[in-house]
């Protein structure tokens, strides 16, 4: 995979998770992917990832793949309800 190349130099530090692909949604305008986690306490875990990235990574990756995401977070408020996703920056296979 690319480097990561952050082009903003007022945050240094994202966050990571590291875990097993065990899916890969397309859309039209919004894909995803999803690991599976943790050790003695296994979870999902959904990333958002922009159309034009999950077209490029997908030739890469495949189900049951290990691998490393840099993400950050993103927080919407809707019907005075509060709605959290992870947005992809990088990935990197292990």
């Amino acid at each position: 995979m690319e480097a990561f190349i952050n082009k903003n130099d007022k945050q240094q530090y994202f966050n990571q998770i590291k875990g097993r692909i065990v899916e890969l949604n397309d859309g039209e305008k919004f894909c995803s992917l999803t690991l599976d986690v943790g050790h003695e306490n296994p979870r999902l875990v959904n990333v958002s990832v922009r159309k034009v990235q999950f077209d490029t990574i997908c030739k890469k990756i495949k189900i049951e793949d290990r691998a490393i995401i840099l993400f950050y977070l993103v927080s919407r408020q809707k019907n005075n309800r509060w709605y959290t996703s992870a947005q992809m920056l990088n990935i990197e296979l292990l």
